[in-house]
């Protein structure tokens, strides 16, 4: 890198937009500083490890490496630097019909943050300088809704300059059918606050009523037939076992099955709410964390108990969560549990785990079917039973806590196996793969007393 690079953090938590502070990059290290008059809102800040109440001016400062560049907060702006990955070679193309085709790598990355670290999930805002910050904010915003019709591969258009107000979006990369191989492609939209109706607008700047903010995700049929609707049930199955779900619409858009989910990292008012992927957590905290997998759930708990940052307020409640997450991602065929798949939330001062997101039954499809993405109680160099009572005591748990749960859970989901066969769109040699896999671990889930 010839020279350093400065941008700046803004957030809209309070509502009103707010400077949070400052980042400098060298060619070694990633720096950070709070803004003064951020420090005087009370308001959370850069990530759970960072809390602007401690850190005060004292400049966060972290080495660079091939997994981080920027802190993981920030990083975690950044689409994977990965061909498949439909987010990034979307803004890619909307950068190259600016005229601007940055070098591979951390280039790129930074011409993605400069442009479109800002209006995303999360309550982070990036911008090159104060002055783009606040011409972003203060742009007029049309809120109409417009009903979904053949022509929305052309209306999305619109929805893209979410990133900026001054330039054409390459549509070729979407055409009618968002179909980018990789990463489920996802659309950040508003809908009615009475729920689906059909009708999508931009994602919401400041307050305005009768909207909210949802994600559109959308099925690649060729890649994985029928995963739109198996993320419905599966996240049905973990309301019914009294998770915290967001609301969901299950659609077809121009015949592409589609789901919409209405987004918790925004309030009522569509006001950002914090939030961070424990991958964020965990790596801001523990720099072996390279990738959203290479750690343990065991890990997760000593993290919860341990911190000198509390990462959640109510840490018995905390590793209860942790526990039945790992045992309905058993119980459903869900092998892919890992760091990004779950977050924390601070709702009014309270930091907790987030709403169930992302919790699909992958191993219906053959290159996903791993039993888990990460390691748990020695599992491997134990069998499951052994492996799942080391967990749960690791977490604090006697058996007896175990076994009940695991009752409940085989109750919660005893219906499943039919309810997956009843599935429209997920075909049959799927079917049968996952309704093996999810009954032979009812089995060796019964067999733990």
């Amino acid at each position: 890198m010839a020279t350093d690079r400065e941008a700046v953090v803004w957030t809209r938590m309070s509502m009103r937009p707010a400077k949070m502070g400052r980042i400098y990059l060298t060619g070694s290290e990633c720096r950070f500083t709070y803004a003064e008059d951020f420090l005087k809102t009370g308001l959370p800040g850069l990530g759970v490890v960072y809390p602007p109440g401690i850190i005060q001016r004292t400049t966060i400062v972290r080495q660079r490496t091939e997994f981080f560049d920027l802190l993981p907060p920030l990083q975690s702006l950044v689409p994977p630097r990965s061909e498949r990955n439909f987010q990034r070679q979307l803004i890619l193309g909307y950068l190259a019909d600016k005229g601007i085709v940055p070098a591979q790598g951390f280039d790129a990355d930074w011409a993605i943050l400069m442009n479109a670290g800002h209006g995303g999930i999360g309550h982070l805002d990036v911008f090159e300088n104060d002055n783009a910050a606040m011409d972003w904010y203060r742009f007029p915003q049309k809120q109409d809704l417009r009903a979904v019709t053949d022509e929305f591969g052309f209306t999305l258009k619109e929805f893209l300059t979410w990133f900026s107000v001054d330039s054409d979006v390459l549509i070729q990369l979407i055409g009618p059918s968002p179909s980018v191989g990789g990463a489920i492609p996802k659309l950040l939209v508003s809908i009615p606050k009475s729920g689906w109706d059909g009708r999508i607008g931009l994602p919401i700047r400041d307050g305005v009523g009768g909207l909210i903010d949802a994600i559109l995700k959308f099925e690649q049929t060729a890649t994985y037939p029928g995963i739109i609707e198996l993320e419905a049930l599966a996240l049905d199955l973990h309301e019914e076992a009294g998770f915290e779900v967001p609301r969901r619409w299950q659609t077809e858009i121009n015949g592409i099955p589609t789901l919409v989910i209405e987004r918790f990292d925004r309030d009522v008012a569509g006001t950002p709410v914090f939030t961070e992927t424990l991958y964020s957590v965990m790596a801001s905290g523990d720099r072996r964390i390279t990738n959203h997998y290479s750690t343990s759930y065991d890990a997760i708990g000593r993290a919860i108990e341990s911190s000198p940052i509390d990462l959640v307020r109510e840490k018995k409640e905390a590793n209860l969560h942790l526990l039945k997450r790992l045992l309905y991602a058993l119980a459903t065929g869900n092998g892919d549990l890992h760091l990004e798949n779950m977050s924390v939330i601070n709702r009014d001062g309270t930091l907790s785990f987030s709403p169930v997101y992302d919790p699909t039954p992958m191993r219906a499809y053959s290159i996903h079917n791993m039993l888990t993405v990460m390691p748990f109680g020695g599992y491997g160099e134990v069998h499951l039973k052994e492996a799942l009572l080391r967990f749960a005591a690791n977490l604090g748990f006697k058996q007896k806590k175990l076994t009940d749960l695991i009752e409940e859970v085989l109750s919660v989901t005893s219906s499943y196996p039919a309810r997956i066969k009843a599935l429209k769109k997920l075909p049959g040699a799927n079917k049968k793969n996952l309704i093996k896999i999810v009954s032979a671990m009812k089995t060796d889930l019964g067999e733990i007393k």
